[in-house]
């Protein structure tokens, strides 16, 4: 099996809407060696979106939607948005530098140093082959009082279709 077929194979999501997240972990938006923010139990209405890695092109190319859209998905209610990566503090943070997240003050990088999270939401695949290790695959989550409302998973880790900003803007 080649390492593209593992990938497609890995990525049959597990959460399904109307799951509760309660995974118990909490993530480093600021800290790296402090993990402070638990996206378990979130009140109002917010997006997560998982990613595979900081700086690699699909991430970066779909991530700076989520921060152009950000005051348009205010306007729908949406609170916060969560970009989550399978990386450490350091690199999550000056990623998040690199792609003006700083601009949309509702938009937070978060870093799953350890993929726990990206395991316990059972979006966690293997690419040894590319990235190292356990990844995030490409998802987004609509969150409502802590219920997946909506889960986008894409079929193929590098693609950015039904997880675009804009697509997601869409659905809710």
């Amino acid at each position: 099996m080649s390492f593209t077929d593992k990938i497609k194979a890995a990525i049959k999501g597990d959460v399904k809407e109307g799951a509760k997240l309660e995974t118990g972990i909490k993530l480093k938006e600021s800290n790296p060696e402090n993990a402070d923010v638990s996206l378990d139990n979130l009140t109002g209405k917010t997006i997560i979106v998982g990613v595979p890695g900081a700086f690699t092109p699909p991430c970066s190319s779909q991530v700076p939607g989520y921060i152009s859209h950000a005051g348009e998905f205010a306007q729908k209610g949406v609170q916060a948005i969560y970009i989550v990566a399978v990386n450490d503090q350091f690199t999550v943070a000056a990623w998040k530098e690199k792609l003006n997240g700083a601009s949309a003050a509702n938009v937070h990088f978060l870093a799953d140093d350890t993929g726990a999270f990206t395991k316990a939401v059972g979006q966690s695949f293997d690419a040894t082959g590319l990235l190292g290790g356990h990844r995030s695959k490409r998802y987004a989550f609509v969150v409502e009082g802590g219920v997946v409302r909506k889960a986008f998973v894409e079929d193929n880790a590098p693609d950015v279709t039904v997880t675009a900003a804009e697509n997601v803007l869409k659905a809710i």
